[in-house]
Order: structure tokens, then sequence, then C-alpha cells
């Protein structure tokens, strides 16, 4: 009798089973001419493991899960309609810039990666490849959208109204990364200022030896610049130094920087027309996500679809 039971069981659990995978390939919706199963739904719910999503789950998010596949459908058919494609090599400085931002090297990247199930390969091809192909759909977007004229009057007025500073200035400059902590970096720049403080070697010498941008085969000259084309910390440091003044060891979001003053004079502001394009472009990243959102809201309004569970 016993034995009649667990096969029984087995029986069951097998029949469930091959339900189960019969479902999963089941269309469960369609969106425009894109048809989705679920499958596609458990990947959307779990991308790191959709085998572990069951189907009732599926049923209960029913709402949500199609709003979020419309708005995937979407984007995967504009991505496709205006030919956007990524390349290898953004790919490849894609992963530098993630490395970057988190302060990891590659093999401890691959390791977070393996503890969410997901291999670097399977993050680039289905992760990092979607967002860069939708942060290419959204420039491409945003940049077709009208200008509303009175709010970059409104920037013009708020960034131009007073002479502006112009810098004539060199810098060296350590970037934290894969080779060396930020710790390591700021040990290295101190080093490197007293050497310079010292005599031991000249500014030029430093930025030539030291310094890891493209400033550092002219000996670390950044020519003229005014104070709004760099990052606040640059330009705040700039502003309290005087002509002929070398910096103590400081930090922006790009590295630790030593910066040397070499003329500062006040110009003019520049007219609305000299700074539209400039203008522009800040207008489009203070409302990207706002214009994107509106974009894609009335491409859910029009689009065809059709909830098939």
């Amino acid at each position: 009798m016993k034995f009649f039971k667990l096969l029984t069981i087995s029986i069951l659990l097998v029949s469930a089973l091959y339900a189960e995978e019969k479902l999963i390939n089941k269309m469960a919706l369609r969106v425009n001419a894109d048809v989705y199963t679920f499958y596609d739904l458990k990947k959307l719910l779990m991308p790191e493991n959709p085998e572990a999503v069951p189907v009732q789950a599926l049923i209960d998010r029913k709402e949500k899960l199609t709003d979020m596949m419309v708005e995937v459908a979407i984007k995967k058919q504009a991505v496709t309609e205006e030919k956007i494609e990524v390349t290898d090599e953004e790919i490849e400085r894609g992963i530098e810039n993630v490395l970057q931002q988190n302060r990891i090297n590659l093999a401890q990247f691959e390791q977070e990666l393996a503890k969410n199930g997901l291999t670097l390969e399977k993050y680039k091809s289905e992760i990092l490849r979607t967002q860069l192909e939708t942060l290419k759909l959204q420039r491409q977007v945003i940049m077709t959208m009208d200008v509303d004229e009175t709010a970059l009057h409104e920037i013009y007025d708020a960034q131009f109204s007073e002479p502006e500073s112009y810098f004539t200035a060199a810098h060296i400059i350590l970037i934290p990364g894969e080779k060396a902590t930020e710790d390591e970096m700021k040990t290295a720049i101190d080093l490197i200022y007293k050497k310079i403080k010292a005599g031991e070697m000249s500014f030029e010498e430093a930025a030539q030896n030291y310094s890891q941008d493209g400033s550092s085969k002219e000996g670390g000259s950044l020519g003229t610049f005014s104070s709004k084309q760099m990052v606040p910390e640059f330009s705040e440091k700039l502003a309290e130094m005087h002509e002929g003044e070398l910096s103590s060891p400081f930090k922006t979001r790009y590295g630790w920087h030593i910066v040397r003053l070499d003329k500062v004079e006040k110009r003019a502001p520049q007219t609305f027309n000299e700074v539209y394009d400039y203008l522009r472009s800040i207008y489009y990243q203070k409302n990207a996500d706002k214009m994107f959102k509106s974009w894609l809201q009335k491409k859910k309004s029009e689009a065809k679809v059709e909830v098939l569970f």
C-alpha cells in the first residue's frame, strides 16, 4: 500500500511539473506585434533565476507585470525601429565604469554577480546591453522633443547674470580603480605633493610621470576654461587660490588632484545665443527622466496590448 501511495505522489509531482513546463511556454501577453510567454514574465520578475518563480506568482502580480512588460516591449521595439546598436567596445567601457563607480576590480565584481546567479557574460549580454540601449534611446527621444524656451532663459539668468571667472591652470590627477585603492591613491598623491614642494621635481615632471589623464603629455596643462566647465569641487578650489599658487591634494568625483593656478580673469557673461547649445544640454539633463517618461506613457497609451492569461 505504501508503495502505491509513493507511486501516486510521484505521478502527481511529474504531472504538476509537466503542466508547469507547458504553461511557461504559453503565450501570456501580446504587445503590438510581439508575443511574450509566461517564461518571459518569470525572467522579468527574477532575471537571475526565472525557473524558481511559480506561475501563481505571475498571476498574483498580473497587473504590475503586465505594465512592466509593456514598457519593456515598447523600449525594445523602439530600439529596433530606430536601429540603435551598442558596440562591444561600449560594453567594455560600461564594465569599466561599473568597476570605477563601485571601486572594485573585475574579480570582485564577478563574485558579486555569482551571488545573484549571474555570470559576467550574462550580465553583459542581458543586462548591461539593454541598459545602454535604453540610454541611447532616451537620448534620441528627448533630442526630438520640444524645449521650453522660458526654462532656457531661467537657466541662463541663473548661471550667466554676472561676470564669469576664467582660469588658466594645470593639474595632476590620480584615479582610484582596479590597479589601486583610493587610500593608496591618497598616499601616492601626498608623496608627489611633498616632492614638488621640496623641489625634488618640477610640477611638469610630476604630471608627465604620474598624472593619469591626457593632460600629462602637456605637463598637466588644462589650458583656459570657465568656472562652469569643471566639476564644482575643482572650480571652488581654484576660486580660493592666488595666481601661481599650488594646491594641496584634494578630491573630486574623478579622483585626487593637485592643481596649479597660473592665471585668473573676469569676463563679461556670454550672450544667450552664444551659450544656447549649453543651455539646451542643461535643460535635457534636468528634464531627461520626465521627458522620457512622458514619451513612454504616450507610447503605452497607443500600444495594442492583449493580456492572454
